[in-house]
């Protein structure tokens, strides 16, 4: 059986003939410019009178069922033939027939049409040399039939994904966030790209009119190339339609690509209309470094229009066969994915090696939910083994988890019990088992009111605890706060207050903080805390470069009180402390989680400016600077963290420009006055004049941690070729952590492209992979699938499918 690309193929061709059904008339009308309705009576020997008024042509027409023919001359038989010549036309409600000689016997309900026979179905068409039918039953037979598309007849979703993507993806993504993840399976990830049919043809050596809703094609063949350029087709010596189940039969169905036949099956089962059905989908093959040559080979199960499955299998040629499995359920109140993949005796690594993931989402109604995500992998180096996924292969830590949560208009309460596998064994963050966390909100005129409560068990995995002797058991939290906004459209201010409290029952056991040993079972903190936020707004008109553009000016002030408290003995849990940036800047506490509260006595300042185009709307520039003033000294620290005396923070500075349509420059400064230098820059410049015309260059760097360059792009070779790249190299490590390099040819109606890949791991040696596409008018593809990889690796990557017909003409001529 083929792919769902090859699907669409059938699916057009009963596209087509699904319209080619007459009904018997109950009206006959003639062309009035031929011969009037009371000379037709008259020759036929009727009992017509010139008191009858001649019906109209629109009235004629509007009747239901009612049979509209023409032509240089007409002629009518005893009220039983009808027989136009010369340009004759047969028309009945938006179809129409025509061809050099129409033969209409109404009584036995037969229709013939010789030389150059037409019918005309809006946005398609069928001809031939001749057409015999009968109307009613809508039985016949058109030989050497050649079908045309005037417009697309498949959506714009990427055909080389598997039937199981079928699902609405993007909505399911939304509404089940929990669930809808990478599987990590490079075979079977997909996105949606746009495909032009306009102009794509297909033809037969015989159509079959086997009643209402069934055709039976001979010697079908479709592409979508145009006249004259016969580069591929799709071939089926039979096929049968049928329009009603919305199925069909291929028999000795295969590819034909300059003429090499691909992809044969002797027999398939297929539905149309962007409906799903069971079978065998294209295979797919690539090259890795790690693993060898390899060929993916799947199988669709469509198992309920909300349930489905697909079943594979993987041969390595290092390591052997993998089997592969996705059963995927949605439900109206629960949803699920699991896969599993499991590679018996790998032939390097001399052992079993296996993956699964399990994920649900359950709505039990009345504001509560829950799920699990529960993830696992047979050895830490199977990521780095299995997988060209730079996203994969730089996971350490794989999530085993459930939840559950409710939420109402004033209170949510979520709940989750955490586990980890952790495979750089060094990386081992803390268990909750469990944690449950409430919220709520409460307006009262002028006053908002907000309570954060959160308890959590924290345990350590026994390769944890043997690694370090850290301490284990139970943190209670609770913040209350309240605030009063007062707003006005030039400015706001907002005094908020609240207290934090905290209180730690451990386990009987000693644990190192900061040097010393601890063995208190019990810790109490309670913080009282009050912090100011302010801001105000100023706008101005101004021109520049002839272009009115709104400036504006936006100060703002945010001031915060913490006592200190000695916290040094306090356990650390789950916590950090920040990275600055504009939304740390305006924060209460420096550390994310909930093991430290710093001291404070402190006002944070920041400028904004922003242009407005005065046309578009569109915010050309924008540029922030920011700095937070100490009036007190930090005394709050990480563990083995010196205190600091500083009186001010780093500075920090971002930019963005949407200078025109080519244009965008984002970019992010952090800079230490006190040892005049930059800690912290990211800067991500992007060219993209046209469609097809890219290129990226970043620069990322963190003071004693890393520094990067990143460049990546697409531009056109001429001549229908493209170029993609990207190269992430570490300046730092003075070595690459991702390269890619490819071409693509675009030939119009078929695309090729071949990308090779190295990805340096995080728990083993690089990777190498090497991907080739076929990709045949977006209907069929043959090889191993390259455009996730090209779009997650080149921000702003467009397939030459993609791209406007209009640019993909101006590369042809380059």
């Amino acid at each position: 059986m083929l792919n769902s690309s090859q699907k669409k193929l059938n699916h057009g061709i009963a596209f087509i003939l699904a319209f080619v059904s007459l009904a018997a008339a109950s009206n006959v009308q003639a062309d009035t410019g031929v011969v009037d309705n009371q000379a037709t009576a008259e020759n036929a020997g009727a009992d017509a009178t010139s008191e009858q008024p001649a019906m109209s042509d629109a009235t004629a027409a509007s009747l239901p069922g009612a049979i509209e023919i023409e032509g240089d001359a007409l002629n009518l038989y005893l009220d039983r033939n009808m027989r136009a010549t010369g340009n004759a036309v047969i028309r009945k409600g938006e179809q129409s027939v025509a061809g050099d000689s129409i033969d209409y016997d109404i009584q036995n309900d037969e229709l013939r049409v010789d030389g150059n026979a037409h019918i005309d179905l809006g946005d398609s068409s069928i001809s031939g040399p001749s057409l015999r039918m009968r109307l009613d039953e809508s039985v016949g037979e058109m030989r050497n039939a050649s079908i045309v598309f005037e417009k697309s007849i498949a959506p714009s979703r990427d055909q080389t994904s598997v039937p199981s993507q079928s699902y609405d993806n993007q909505a399911y993504a939304t509404s089940n966030p929990k669930i809808y993840q990478d599987n990590n399976n490079d075979q079977n990830n997909y996105n949606a790209v746009s495909t032009n049919l306009k102009g794509s043809r297909g033809d037969a050596g015989l159509v079959l009119f086997e009643g209402q809703d069934k055709k039976r094609l001979k010697n079908a063949r479709y592409t979508t190339c145009a006249a004259g350029v016969d580069d591929w087709y799709i071939k089926a010596g039979e096929l049968e339609l049928n329009n009603y189940t919305e199925s069909g039969v291929a028999k000795n169905a295969y590819i034909e690509f300059k003429g090499v036949p691909l992809l044969y099956t002797p027999w398939l089962s297929f539905s149309f209309n962007n409906q799903r059905k069971s079978g065998l989908l294209a295979p797919s093959v690539g090259t890795t470094s790690r693993s060898g040559f390899e060929v993916y080979t799947p199988y669709y199960w469509n198992i309920r229009p909300n349930m489905d499955a697909t079943l594979a299998t993987r041969y390595l040629s290092k390591r052997g066969l993998q089997l592969q499995g996705e059963f995927r359920y949605l439900e109206e109140n629960f949803s699920g994915i699991n896969n599993v993949e499991y590679l018996n005796n790998d032939t390097l690594a001399d052992s079993n090696r296996y993956y699964a993931k399990f994920s649900h989402l359950h709505n039990f109604g009345s504001g509560w939910s829950g799920g699990y995500n529960l993830e696992k992998v047979s050895d830490n180096q199977y990521f780095s083994d299995m997988s060209t996924r730079i996203v994969s292969t730089s996971r350490v830590n794989l999530p085993q988890e459930a939840f559950i949560n409710y939420a109402s208009e004033h209170w949510q309460l979520n709940g989750i019990a955490q586990k980890y596998q952790t495979l750089d064994e060094v990386s081992y963050p803390y268990e909750r088992l469990p944690e449950f966390t409430l919220r709520g909100n409460k307006s009262w005129d002028n006053f908002d009111a907000e309570l954060l409560g959160q308890w959590t068990y924290f345990d350590r995995s026994n390769e944890a605890q043997a690694k370090a002797t850290l301490p284990t058991g139970q943190r209670l939290v609770a913040y209350p706060s309240v605030s009063v906004p007062f707003i006005s459209n030039y400015g706001y201010i907002t005094p908020k207050v609240g207290a934090h409290i905290t209180s730690y029952r451990l386990n009987d056991n000693n644990y190192f903080v900061n040097g010393q040993t601890v063995s208190e079972d019990t810790q109490n903190r309670s913080l009282p805390i009050f912090s100011l936020d302010s801001g105000l707004y100023f706008d101005k008109e101004s021109n520049f470069f002839d272009r009115k553009y709104t400036q504006t000016l936006e100060p703002r002030l945010f001031y915060v009180y913490i006592p200190y408290d000695d916290q040094s003995r306090i356990p650390v849990f789950d916590t950090s402390l920040a990275d600055l940036n504009m939304t740390t800047l305006f924060s209460e506490n420096q550390f994310t989680g909930n093991d430290r509260v710093n001291n404070a006595n402190q006002v944070s300042l920041a400028l904004t400016t922003r242009f407005i185009d005065g046309d578009t709307g569109i915010e050309r520039i924008a540029a922030t600077i920011g700095q937070r003033f100490y009036f007190d000294d930090q005394k709050v620290t990480m563990p083995n963290v010196a205190r600091t005396n500083r009186r001010e923070s780093d500075i920090i500075a971002g930019f963005t420009a949407r200078l025109s349509t080519k244009w965008n420059v984002d970019a992010f400064w952090q800079y230490d006055p006190d040892r005049s230098r930059l800690t912290r820059s990211n800067i991500l410049t992007r060219y993209n004049p046209e469609p097809g015309k890219l290129l990226n260059i970043g620069y990322r760097y963190t003071d004693n941690f890393l520094e990067q360059i990143n460049v990546s792009g697409q531009w056109p070779l001429g001549n229908g070729w493209y170029g993609v790249g990207r190269y992430n190299y570490s300046l730092r490590d003075k070595t690459a952590i991702e390269s890619l390099a490819g071409v693509e040819y675009d030939a119009g109606c078929w695309q090729a492209r071949s990308v090779i890949q190295r990805v340096e791991t995080a728990t083993a040696d690089a990777n190498y992979a090497l991907f080739f596409q076929l990709e045949l008018g977006g209907l069929a593809s043959i090889g191993s699938n390259p455009l996730n990889l090209l779009r997650r690796d080149i921000p702003g990557y467009l397939s030459s499918g993609e791209i406007p017909n209009l640019y993909r003409q101006q590369n042809y001529n380059q």
